[in-house]
């Protein structure tokens, strides 16, 4: 579950406090990072002379790392070639002592103090709230900017750090008037003051293999990622509720109304649907005559007339054109019926030879079923009258 959650929630937005301890007094450094992807951002720095001042203007929300610093720490150097300082290192009573190593070119360095000092700044921290994830002694830490300066001596708080081959080689106390400097790091400056605070970052993220110190089982970070992670779903629980209340009030709301809408149609549903079915029948009789007069086809009713008219030789005159005839009279308020597919044509001629002849030509029409001569008869001036019907092929 803790692997989990390690991965889901970070601890990348955190305070580093510098506490500097005097004769009579302790001044404050305080130090504020966010931590994206591999890049640390400086967010503020400030000094505080007062620990009710660093209280009330610090976001104790944010985990915290201490830097202890000032009387009561002793910074030395172990020679790894010099056999009293091995066996001084060798009877070191580490129970008693809180200390912070850093491994150089051919010695150690090493920050430490009385483990009742560590204890009485934890307890003054903790009871006013802050959230303390780890503890650290003296400045030795500035030396892994090393890389980011580029300096062979390196002012790291009071101390003047000294560099060869890119590893430290030894260090010496400053005079306590002596000026801060300031050290280019990314995008910003930061002062000397700042620099074992921001070397403390460095180690927290990274852990390079050189650092060794005191481990406090009591300083876990477990409880704050599980004190985060209550609070991140805690908060992500009850906004997921209230939305979820907000939208299941505003869908009561609208289905609401909707259902108010739908009552409201129901009443006139049966007269709708009465009128729909009134109205399908009708449009189907009218598609009926439409269908039998002839007007769905995919010829147009001129285009008969039109193919009749220009084939008429000038001897034959025309009366009668009737495309898609009336089968009865026309009666009102009575069913008008078509002869559907058919054409009637009466007309007079002089010339049997030509009538004869425009009956053949007629025939080759392709949309010409068949055709029929209803009646044929001369008069007094023996000028034959005749009606003929023809029948449209069904297109």
């Amino acid at each position: 579950m803790l692997a989990i959650l390690s991965k889901l929630i970070k601890l990348n937005d955190i305070n580093v406090v510098g506490v500097i301890k005097k004769d009579d007094c302790e001044i404050y450094n305080l130090l504020s990072i966010k931590k994206k992807a591999n890049k640390i951002t400086i967010l503020a720095t400030n000094t505080f002379e007062s620990f009710e001042e660093l209280t009330t203007k610090t976001d104790k929300r944010k985990p915290l790392l201490i830097v202890i610093d000032g009387k009561g720490v002793l910074n030395k150097e172990i020679d790894f070639d010099n056999e009293a300082d091995i066996n001084w290192q060798k009877n070191i009573d580490f129970n008693a002592i809180c200390y912070t190593d850093l491994k150089g070119l051919k010695s150690n360095f090493i920050s430490f103090c009385r483990k009742n000092i560590v204890d009485e700044t934890l307890i003054k921290f903790r009871e006013n709230g802050f959230q303390v994830l780890d503890v650290y002694v003296g400045s030795f830490l500035g030396a892994l900017l090393y890389n980011v300066v580029e300096n062979e001596q390196l002012i790291s708080a009071d101390l003047c750090l000294k560099f060869q081959k890119e590893r430290l080689i030894g260090f010496t106390k400053q005079n306590e008037i002596l000026k801060s400097k300031s050290y280019k790091i990314g995008n910003e400056n930061l002062l000397s003051d700042f620099l074992p605070l921001y070397g403390v970052v460095i180690h927290y993220f990274v852990k390079p293999d050189e650092v060794s110190k005191t481990i406090d089982i009591s300083l876990k970070s477990e409880g704050l990622i599980y004190k985060k992670a209550f609070h991140f779903f805690g908060i992500t629980i009850l906004v997921g509720f209230l939305s979820t209340l907000l939208m299941s009030y505003s869908l009561i709301r609208y289905y609401g109304a909707r259902n108010a809408e739908l009552n409201l149609q129901t009443v006139y549903s049966d007269q709708s649907y009465q009128l729909i079915l009134d109205l399908e029948k009708q449009k189907e009789k009218k598609l009926k005559v439409l269908k039998e007069s002839g007007v769905l086809s995919s010829k147009f009713l001129s285009f008969y007339a039109y193919q009749i008219i220009k084939t008429i030789p000038i001897a034959i005159s025309l009366n009668e054109l009737n495309i898609i005839p009336i089968k009865e009279g026309y009666k009102e308020d009575k069913k008008v019926l078509f002869e559907n597919r058919t054409i009637l044509i009466k007309g007079e001629t002089f010339e049997e030879v030509t009538f004869n002849n425009w009956l053949e030509g007629l025939k080759k029409m392709n949309w010409l079923q068949r055709f029929e001569i209803i009646s044929l008869k001369k008069d007094k001036k023996n000028k034959s009258i005749f009606e003929i019907k023809i029948t449209l092929k069904n297109v």
